[in-house]
């Protein structure tokens, strides 16, 4: 099996896995085990999907990131069936950090460069995961699921396939495997 199809495959598994992550994580907002921050998943859902259009219209297309495509689909379904099921957190502070996070975007947005844009988008999306992160320091319990870990999982994944590429297709699975390490560990 050549290199590109290690790499489809990969991919694939990568998507598999973040993708069922999502539905966990989705069920588990249905079945009100968890309350997602929904700036934190409408924050993300946009900004992972921007990251994906600026790197494909850069760079193209990579397996690598397929992950990334099927957690934006994700994180829009969490965010949209939280709204629609009045199950979300949502407090004051929250707002300054959605209005850090779209300062960040709109520099991320301002950039042509897909290096600025694709390390304006790890910074805002880790602005917008402040509150989910500071509930999950809170309230374990209210974040805690297998979606983090398999979140951890799909982005070694995605990770294992980026070596030989260019670093730029390194840096957001790198960041996903640190925060979703991070939520694991917390809510644990």
């Amino acid at each position: 099996m050549g290199t590109s199809n290690i790499e489809r495959v990969v991919g694939i598994l990568a998507g598999i896995v973040i993708g069922s992550a999502q539905l966990i994580y989705l069920g588990n907002t249905i079945r009100r085990k968890v309350r997602p921050s929904v700036l934190s998943w409408l924050g993300w859902a946009f900004l992972m999907g921007t990251s994906l259009v600026s790197q494909v219209v850069a760079k193209g297309w990579q397996w690598s990131m397929t992950g990334i495509l099927c957690s934006t689909a994700g994180c829009v379904a969490i965010a949209l069936t939280a709204l629609v099921g009045r199950n979300f957190s949502l407090v004051a502070r929250d707002w300054m950090f959605l209005l850090v996070g779209l300062g960040c975007m709109g520099l991320y947005y301002l950039s042509s460069d897909a290096w600025v844009t694709t390390v304006f988008a790890i910074l805002a999306d880790a602005v917008l995961a402040i509150p989910t992160v500071a509930k999950a320091w809170r309230e374990p319990a209210s974040e805690r699921s297998s979606a983090w870990t398999l979140g951890v999982v799909s982005s070694a994944l995605a990770l294992s396939i980026c070596f030989g590429h260019d670093m730029l297709y390194v840096l957001f699975p790198l960041y996903l495997l640190v925060f979703n390490g991070g939520m694991a560990w917390l809510t644990r």
